[in-house]
């Protein structure tokens, strides 16, 4: 049955649980510390979870995620809870509830987890759907709901619940904003905290060459900026010196040119890359052709109150 299409059964359920959604409202249900308090059936009408959740904690990750669980480690993921949940007339909804330990973790491994074909959905702070999942960002939390085929008004009912139970969080981190200098609006905006989210977005080296404590980044066509923030502005200088050090004698780069307060190469492919040092962050620029990038580089000094 394509997805939006119900019976008759189905229809009869949906005015249900959204009936006594409408009374309980998202207000009147109250945040919860704990992950497994997330998920309350008695608070949530018509959700029943089917037998035992699973909890995932540390390096129990890599028995649930093949080959991507290193990432989320690199942001400081704490567990996962697994369940599965069921509605009246529907098949079961596998969901994940991942704390990653911090709002900013969240919205760094959602960034990282985009994918294409994907839409917009109003469920947390930031939420999309793709073919056979729903996913969610709220406070320290990012939740997935996988389906074979259900209505969208029970979809939002259920993420609904689940986010009704995850205490407010605010916003992207500030990096995320102030990244964000290009033509229009970014293609696509990343927060990373290591090299493994670094090296997905662009590859200087397999090795961290910078050192930063956390970066974002914004995608433009034939455009990427890059902005990497330390807690101190000495160890900016000091990483910002080892990172020119080791792109000027790379052999991977070329045309490379020192200048007071940045430096400059290309790439194999004939990229430009400008890096420039500024307080406590670097900021880096990486585009095809020609192109002016002081105005921009100006707007992101701005943006940070760096004089």
């Amino acid at each position: 049955m394509p997805l939006g299409l119900c019976g008759s059964k189905q229809k009869k359920m949906i005015r249900f649980v959204l009936s006594i959604f409408c009374l309980i409202g998202f207000a009147g249900l109250q945040a919860q510390e704990s992950i497994n308090s997330i998920i309350l059936p008695e608070d949530c009408p018509g959700i029943e979870v089917s037998g035992e959740s699973k909890l995932y904690v540390g390096d129990d990750l890599f028995n649930l995620i093949n080959g991507g669980a290193e990432l989320y480690h690199e942001f400081g993921f704490a567990e996962v809870l697994v369940t599965e949940i069921l509605i009246q007339g529907t098949d079961p909804l596998k969901v994940e509830i991942y704390d990653m330990g911090s709002p900013e973790a969240a919205w760094g491994i959602y960034s990282m987890t985009t994918t294409s074909n994907s839409r917009q959905v109003y469920l947390g702070v930031a939420g999309r759907q793709g073919e056979g999942f729903t996913q969610f960002i709220k406070s320290n939390y990012m939740v997935y709901m996988y389906y074979d085929q259900i209505q969208d008004t029970l979809l939002q009912y259920v993420g609904g619940c689940i986010s009704g139970h995850i205490e407010l969080s605010s916003g992207p981190p500030a990096l995320m904003d102030i990244v964000e200098v290009g033509e229009g609006e970014a293609e696509k905006l990343f927060y990373f905290k290591g090299n493994l989210g670094l090296s997905s977005v662009y590859n200087f080296h397999y090795k961290d060459v910078f050192g930063y404590t956390s970066g974002a980044a914004a995608i433009y066509p034939g455009l990427k900026v890059f902005l990497f923030n330390y807690e101190y502005e000495t160890s900016c200088i000091e990483n910002y010196n080892a990172a020119k050090e080791f792109f000027i004698n790379s052999s991977k780069y070329h045309e490379q040119l020192t200048l007071r307060g940045s430096f400059h190469m290309k790439d194999r492919k004939e990229q430009q890359i400008d890096c420039y040092f500024e307080n406590t962050f670097l900021v880096i620029f990486i585009y095809s052709g020609e192109m002016d990038v002081n105005e921009m580089r100006e707007r992101i000094i701005d943006n940070m109150g760096v004089k």
